[in-house]
């Protein structure tokens, strides 16, 4: 288990209008842009969503005929949501955070929501979870919307378009065996060996890591023949460097699908109550931690990088 002495940042990006996902700095973008077309990473789309602060965008990726799984993070505050995926538009009827959920302790692993649109999905095959628990030195996908640029810049500009990149899954915590509910990646640099905190330092071919915009987002790696959805995006840890930006040593954060695929279901499944269902769970603002809502807002895109909340976390594990 490793220290938790960092940074951590929620990545979400504000709402004006809102690249995904950093990429290696000798590495081709169209080769980034190409990976996310593949047929296994349709099922995640983006979030335009409304709070009492703002516009934000984030990601999120489809799981049936009309549910997403995305963030806790992005459906925490949200007052209306809206999905986009394969050029068409669905509104939400309903979402709900995970009831273990805490806005003041983003490292416990619980940053996942589920959002019920009000119509059916056509023409996308809904992600299959997986249900394993040999997650760890598996090579995986991330997939979204957020912000992009190099290991060298971290994230820096913002186009609106999907990305994929690849990451080894490192390691587990917040928890331990089965009952470990997040994921963790490093992005290793090719010329710096030191910017590894975690299992190899040699980089993947595709080698990424998630930036704000990208929360909700969708980790994958391949089980039984087929892309599985291991995991969801939830934050960018500045852990060598202090500075969760997306660059080279920094680590990504992924609530662990296994560990939540009953609470998943038995949301899914249960005849609803009512029509909406927001779970009470407070501000975006997570005390004594590094946040940066990978939804993006428009308003913190106006701003830049610097506009993003920051904030220390320091944790005696």
């Amino acid at each position: 288990m490793l220290g938790l002495a960092a940074v951590a940042v929620v990545m979400l990006v504000a709402v004006l209008p809102a690249k995904a996902i950093t990429e290696r700095a000798d590495r081709s973008d169209s080769l980034y842009l190409k990976l996310a077309t593949q047929s296994s990473f349709a099922p995640v789309g983006q979030f335009s969503f409304s709070t009492s602060s703002g516009n934000y965008l984030a990601s999120g990726s489809l799981i049936g005929n009309n549910w997403v799984l995305t963030a806790a993070h992005v459906v925490d505050q949200a007052t209306a949501l809206n999905f986009s995926i394969n050029g068409h538009s669905y509104n939400a009827s309903r979402w709900i955070a995970n009831p273990g959920w805490d806005p003041n302790n983003l490292l416990n692993g619980y940053d996942l929501g589920l959002v019920q649109l009000s119509s059916a999905v056509k023409g996308i095959t809904p992600a299959t979870l997986y249900t394993g628990t040999s997650e760890i030195g598996s090579t995986a996908t991330i997939v979204g919307y957020g912000m992009t640029g190099t290991g060298n810049t971290g994230a820096i500009k913002y186009d609106g378009k999907k990305r994929a990149g690849q990451n080894v899954i490192d390691t587990l915590y917040a928890g331990s065996g089965a009952d470990a509910r997040l994921l963790l990646t490093d992005f290793d640099n090719p010329k710096n060996i030191r910017d590894s905190s975690m299992g190899s330092n040699k980089p993947l071919d595709l080698e990424g890591m998630i930036a704000s915009g990208d929360s909700g987002g969708g980790l994958f790696i391949s089980s039984g023949g087929q892309y599985q959805l291991a995991g969801v995006t939830s934050f960018c840890w500045g852990l060598l460097d202090r500075k969760p930006n997306s660059d080279y040593g920094d680590v990504g954060g992924f609530s662990r699908v296994s560990a939540f695929t009953s609470w998943i279901n038995s949301n899914i499944f249960a005849a609803p109550t009512s029509t909406f269902a927001q779970a009470d769970t407070g501000t975006l603002a997570l005390k004594d931690t590094a946040v940066t809502p990978e939804p993006a807002t428009l308003a913190l895109l106006a701003v830049g990088l610097g506009g993003m909340l920051f904030r220390r976390r320091h944790s005696g594990k």
